[in-house]
């Protein structure tokens, strides 16, 4: 049996275990009158009743059908297993009166993996770019929603609130997810074994390093004063380095770099994608902070974009672009003392965040020819799976 079978029961035995406490709890609520609740819960038994029998009978039914389900269960599912983890926990913590801490660290530890066999099962049916390309960002709501249902009243450590409540617990579970997915697309690992050949320049990566620590450092403005650090401000960083990098760099560039496959430019241009991409997400800040200062982190953004994606592409590292990423968010979070930029703009912001574009751009761009371009052209085949190995068995 191959990994992918091992996944395929697991997600029989996952969707089947939930469906049967669904279906338990629907009737509990029937029976104390809660009629809206248990019309809900009896809509999420029925969704997840379609996945499995579609699931098992998928080679006797027309492709219109598995297809339909497929999309059925990616806009649907993980909000119903969120809501089925979030209170499961909770019958736990109050009906058996277990420590709500060691509770909800098993769960959270289940969390991390419990996506990995619908991204495996259900993510391997959608075969277009464009299908491939939403899901990605359709399962950010993994990231973000496993405090929907959780009994936050009961959570008596601050510690595993805050890991909730910023997202880190989600991006990792996110990561897992898309790792999973990527594998059952057959495009890349989030890092490669390196292959040091004559074309490598050990001066450029320590050049990409170099550049990265004195962006850090000026956007800082400071020293960051490690007294002021905390838990909360570290997991927001984390939780942006982990979240975005995964997004955007191994999730977006591999799906575009294989989209654009036969473009002979798909390198810049699926770069270039990526990076505007990341910096209209942050526009979302909007309604938070001031307009001016959003748009001065988008440019910002897009210009870091560039930089990441070509660190990521030319070492095929992703761990390095989540570091430098997580760091440059560490230390502009830990002077300002809040993951938001505050304020307003002023004219040197302004041209701050030009000469960030004109040398991230420019230093992108160079990248883009010689020896430089060789290379990444020759990672850029490996990451769409074009020199890769996906296949594996257990033998007992």
């Amino acid at each position: 049996m191959s990994g992918s079978d091992y996944l395929r029961i697991w997600y029989r035995v996952q969707i089947g275990t939930t469906l049967l406490i669904l279906a338990m709890m629907m009737i509990r609520n029937y029976e104390f009158d809660r009629r809206r609740i248990a019309a809900l819960l009896l809509i999420m038994v029925v969704v997840l009743a379609i996945g499995l029998t579609v699931e098992v009978l998928a080679d006797r039914l027309p492709a219109i059908v598995t297809r339909l389900n497929a999309w059925l269960q990616v806009l649907l599912q993980p909000l119903i297993l969120i809501v089925a983890w979030d209170v499961i926990t909770r019958e736990i913590i109050v009906l058996l009166h277990l420590p709500s801490r060691g509770v909800v660290t098993l769960m959270i530890v289940y969390y991390f993996v419990m996506f990995a066999p619908f991204a495996n099962v259900i993510g391997s049916q959608l075969t277009l770019s464009v299908e491939r390309f939403i899901f990605a960002c359709w399962m950010i709501l993994v990231a973000f929603l496993p405090l929907m249902a959780l009994p936050t009243n009961l959570i008596d450590n601050r510690f595993l609130l805050m890991g909730l409540s910023t997202g880190a617990v989600g991006s990792v579970a996110y990561f897992i997810l898309m790792m999973t997915a990527m594998r059952a697309w057959k495009l890349s690992w989030p890092g490669l074994r390196p292959q040091w050949s004559s074309d490598f320049n050990w001066w450029i990566l320590l050049g990409l390093v170099a550049l990265d620590l004195l962006f850090t450092a000026f956007n800082a403005g400071e020293l960051p004063d490690l007294r002021r650090a905390s838990w909360d401000l570290t997991m927001s960083a984390f939780e942006a380095a982990v979240l975005e990098e995964t997004l955007f760099r191994f999730a977006m560039l591999g799906i575009l770099f294989y989209a654009w496959r036969n473009v002979k430019q798909r390198l810049p241009l699926a770069i270039v994608t990526s990076s505007a991409l990341f910096g209209l997400l942050h526009l979302t800040n909007a309604t938070l902070q001031h307009w001016d200062m959003t748009i001065l982190q988008a440019i910002s953004a897009f210009a870091l974009g560039l930089f990441f994606a070509v660190v990521y592409v030319y070492t095929g590292q992703l761990w390095l672009a989540m570091l430098m990423h997580g760091l440059l968010d560490w230390t502009s979070f830990v002077v300002t003392g809040s993951d938001l930029m505050r304020g307003t703009t002023t004219w040197q912001d302004w041209v701050s965040v030009l000469v960030e574009l004109a040398v991230f751009g420019g230093v992108t761009a160079w990248m883009m020819f010689g020896k430089r371009r060789q290379f990444m052209e020759r990672h850029v085949a490996r990451l769409t799976g074009e020199h890769q190995r996906f296949g594996f068995t257990i033998h007992y």
